[in-house]
């Protein structure tokens, strides 16, 4: 026993120490990083053609928290170096709506599940001189069930709009992008772990996450931030009712606003990710400490047994 003890206690020292310092790298780094993307976007900003015309992109804007960013923001252009917005969803009566609720808006009905959309807004942007400061992709859908229940039809269109609506919006509108613009990507707590009942959700959410990772390094040099906002179940957004079909809030739930409010914070400072409720912060934190069946489990009796 005294043997196994110390042998205990030799591993605990070893790896409490390589996490302790391998931690401190990443905290030290990630701080490097903001501050090069901080700097690069102030002098972009400063000697960049001020001539075109600064807009922001806004998907998934007709509802939920798509909607909430432009009300939001809209009281607060000038900070983030707009003029206008390009507002997107498929409800053109919502997005007529809003434009009339805040001003500046162009609404643009589009179905970003259909290829050809993206067609469309490059050659909106195109055919004219403008840069977008601030592109926001919140459309997104989430269903709840097993691969039996959803089907591959239900599980293809997850895919399709979750993320490669995404991947098609950055790539369109980069080219249009310069120092100082940011991106914006709508993950989820649950892109940190799997989750049953909502398999491929998540993963599409875990897809968003890493994406948002790889790409803030890729455009980096060009002073491009790029965030991810990674919230726990936001209850006013219809998003629960219509995913799992159950009407009351999951445990510790959030608002649109709130969400909204808190992630603006990171997302002006350039931020990585932002976790914009106790939960969240507290999964992104300490969730790689833990195997992922018992974090499965957890997020499964907080999101589903709340109902």
């Amino acid at each position: 026993m005294e043997i196994l003890k110390e042998i205990y206690d030799r591993c605990v020292s070893i790896f409490g120490n390589i996490f302790f310092w391998m931690g401190l790298l990443g905290i030290a780094l990630t701080i490097i990083a903001n501050i090069r993307i901080r700097n690069r976007a102030r002098k972009g900003s400063v000697a960049g053609n001020r001539s075109a015309k600064r807009i922001a992109i806004v998907t998934g804007a007709s509802k939920g928290l798509g909607r909430g960013y432009v009300q939001a923001i809209a009281r607060q252009m000038h900070d983030f170096d707009i003029e206008e917005f390009w507002i997107i969803a498929r409800n053109k009566d919502a997005l007529t709506e809003l434009a009339e609720e805040t001003g500046a808006c162009l609404p643009i009905s589009l179905d970003l599940t259909d290829p050809t959309s993206f067609d469309v807004i490059g050659e909106m942007l195109s055919s004219g001189s403008y840069d977008v400061r601030l592109l926001l992709n919140c459309a997104g859908m989430g269903l709840s069930g097993t691969y039996a229940q959803i089907g591959n039809k239900g599980e293809q269109a997850e895919i399709t709009l979750n993320d490669s609506a995404t991947v098609a919006m950055v790539q369109t509108c980069l080219p249009y992008m310069s120092a100082g613009s940011r991106i914006v990507n709508i993950a989820s707590i649950t892109s940190l772990q799997s989750l049953k009942g909502f398999n491929v959700y998540s993963a599409s959410k875990a897809f968003i996450l890493s994406y948002t990772r790889g790409l803030r390094q890729e455009v980096l040099s060009q002073g491009i931030s790029v965030t991810a906002v990674c919230p726990y179940w936001v209850r006013d957004t219809g998003f629960i009712e219509h995913s799992t079909g159950a009407k009351s809030s999951p445990f510790l739930s959030s608002t649109t606003d709130r969400v909204v409010r808190r992630s603006l914070r990171t997302i002006k400072r350039r931020g990585m990710a932002s976790t914009p409720s106790i939960v969240s912060f507290l999964d992104f934190i300490l969730g790689p400490l833990f195997p992922d069946i018992v974090l499965s489990k957890i997020a499964g009796i907080l999101n589903l047994k709340r109902r």
